[in-house]
């Protein structure tokens, strides 16, 4: 079964948002679910930041759907507008599910969004009444898709093991070294699905780590920032904004560090 959802909602009451984690058989290819429910009578503009997931994306109002896409990986902030009292659901991806759920490359889609038809990954057939019944039709879906366990190369699950449960500071001559494959072909597997390089992947994960920091208010550089400068430059090119613009607007702009404390 997946994981305890978490509820989250914002001070104005305008917002609510609650998310899932996968069950284990998913957790290499799934980072969370997510549901977040616009209240307000008026469209909320957000900002989100590169995270290092490709996403599902289905938005319903009254009910039916009204919107559905897959995005690639974000390298830089994308500003978006959530209508009114939409409702949005989501997957978070982790890298190697292009190739192992998706059976598909996102390359293609770097920075931007391709719009699905409503049958497109059996979402036409999903209960969307409780976000607990959404996730489990979606776990079904996904475990459906997986092929035989033989038929999933070690690299592949070596990789998104060790890309997220290793939140130290490390090179991506480091990540072949402690999986066992050459970071050239790291590489031409990263651009060939996801349209970027180790090197480039490790930097958007280490800007994110570095949001958990900003929305306590800290501005000093963490660990494979070279002096404040540099930490200011690398949020500043990932987000389009300073340390201190994210943590002042985090509140009403900034999607992500609205919930990241809570994660």
């Amino acid at each position: 079964m997946f994981g305890a959802s978490k509820l989250y909602m914002s001070n104005n009451g305008e917002h609510v948002y609650n998310e899932a984690y996968p069950s284990e058989g998913l957790d290499d290819y799934v980072s969370l679910y997510f549901k977040a429910e616009n209240l307000s009578d008026e469209p909320q503009p957000m900002t989100i930041c590169p995270d290092g997931y490709f996403k599902l994306i289905i938005q319903l109002l009254e009910g039916k759907i009204v919107a559905y896409f897959l995005t690639g990986i974000w390298a830089n902030e994308i500003d978006i507008v959530i209508p009114s009292k939409v409702i949005t659901y989501g997957i978070k991806f982790k890298i190697i599910a292009a190739e192992i759920i998706l059976k598909r490359e996102i390359s293609s889609i770097l920075n931007s969004v391709e719009q699905k038809k409503s049958d497109y990954f059996g979402m036409d057939k999903v209960d969307f009444r409780t976000f607990e019944g959404v996730v489990k039709q979606l776990e079904e879906i996904m475990l459906n898709n997986l092929p035989p366990k033989e038929q999933i190369r070690a690299n592949r699950i070596r990789l998104s093991q060790f890309l997220y449960s290793n939140y130290e500071d490390i090179q991506a001559r480091e990540v072949a070294e402690q999986i066992h494959w050459s970071q050239r072909e790291i590489n031409r597997y990263l651009n060939r699905y996801i349209g970027i390089s180790l090197k480039k992947y490790l930097n958007i994960q280490k800007c994110y780590r570095a949001y958990f920091r900003i929305t306590e208010g800290d501005f000093f550089p963490e660990k494979g920032f070279f002096d404040q400068a540099h930490f200011i430059r690398e949020v500043r090119k990932h987000t389009g904004q300073t340390p201190t613009a994210l943590f002042k607007g985090q509140n009403d702009q900034f999607i992500q560090l609205r919930n990241i404390k809570k994660l």
